[in-house]
């Protein structure tokens, strides 16, 4: 969350910036980023406030898997969004073909170019650390982690 709060908070005083110093297709460029970046700021915020005040060791196993999985879902369907803010970005930008807005359609295109690109590499990234972090520490561990419960079982041998 350090990473993206970063990245929001040079977008937000770049692109603010860049609103006022910046003409045509630049300006819109700039704008977008600020306003896009608001966001991106306030998710960092909560998501940093939230891995800082949980404590893991509050939690049973079975809720540890269920986070797990629900924070890799999470980044998956992240992803999917992000290609579509890339998708749009493009449609905006062949749409200023033949629009009186042009420069602004550019503009904003271009920053959903940015904006998606960073956010895809972003969310691709933090799923492959996650799942490296299960292989070392979640998956070796996940028979002791299902232990414990009611079950039935035993052994044949022949």
């Amino acid at each position: 969350m350090l990473v993206l709060g970063s990245w929001a908070v040079g977008n937000i005083l770049i692109g603010t910036y860049g609103n006022f110093k910046s003409k045509n297709e630049a300006k819109y460029f700039h704008q977008f980023n600020a306003m896009w970046n608001v966001v991106n700021l306030g998710i960092a915020a909560f998501g940093y406030y939230s891995a800082v005040n949980s404590d893991i060791s509050t939690m049973t196993k079975l809720e540890i898997i269920k986070e797990y999985s629900s924070l890799q879902n999470f980044l998956l369907l992240n992803a999917g969004l992000d290609v579509a803010y890339i998708m749009t970005g493009f449609y905006l930008k062949e749409r200023a073909r033949n629009s009186s807005s042009s420069e602004r359609l550019r503009g904003y295109g271009n920053s959903l170019l940015l904006q998606g690109g960073f956010l895809l590499a972003f969310d691709v990234a933090l799923y492959f650390i996650h799942q490296s972090n299960a292989n070392i520490n979640l998956y070796p561990n996940l028979e002791s982690l299902l232990s414990g419960g009611i079950g039935f079982g035993f052994n044949l041998k022949l």
